[in-house]
């Protein structure tokens, strides 16, 4: 997995659209979009992959964690020049288990073991896997509520769909979601 030979980054796109989907502040939402977030960080990626040094998956999921965390914090910081956001400056392990504690609803927030944390992360690390392959609207509607804590209303509103609409993305959503967390538990 070393970076010697150019490792395909953009097979990364949607697992980093996820992780910057967790992170973004919906203050920022109607500044910066996802998607710009993911190509600011595969750009980065491709810039710096020189001085990758990991050799495995986990090394490089976490490598491209760090740069899409240091280009929110960097959208904060221009956007708000003056005060910090510390919901961006949290970190995204952090924000990511319990936001797979929230949608899942499977694991306790108060796990502190060390081998607890590494449960917690390896299922964070699932969820946002799981995440990723969800119909854009479906990902879109439970990252916006069960992460976000955006309303029903609210959400239908930003997709332009009724609130049973969005009643129905939540619920697919979330049936998919823990039907790939299960299958990951039985293969992992």
């Amino acid at each position: 997995m070393v970076m010697e030979d150019s490792v395909n980054l953009e097979q990364y796109r949607n697992y980093l659209r996820v992780l910057a989907d967790m992170q973004l502040n919906p203050r920022l939402r109607a500044k910066e979009d996802v998607s710009d977030v993911v190509q600011i960080t595969l750009l980065q990626a491709h810039r710096d992959q020189g001085n990758f040094r990991g050799k495995s998956e986990g090394e490089l999921r976490s490598w491209l964690k760090t740069i899409v965390t240091h280009t929110l914090i960097n959208l904060a910081k221009k956007y708000q020049a003056r005060k910090r956001d510390l919901r961006i400056e949290r970190s995204i392990d952090q924000q990511m288990q319990e936001s797979a504690i929230r949608i899942v609803g499977e694991l306790s927030a108060d796990q502190t073991s060390p081998s607890e944390h590494v449960m917690r992360q390896e299922r964070a690390e699932q969820l946002a896997d799981a995440m990723s392959l969800l119909l854009e609207d479906e990902c879109e509607a439970v990252m916006l509520k069960h992460v976000h804590d955006w309303k029903v209303a609210d959400i239908a509103e930003h997709l332009g769909r009724s609130p049973e609409g969005v009643a129905g993305l939540l619920r697919r959503g979330l049936k998919k979601l823990r039907r790939s967390m299960q299958e990951s538990e039985h293969h992992g």
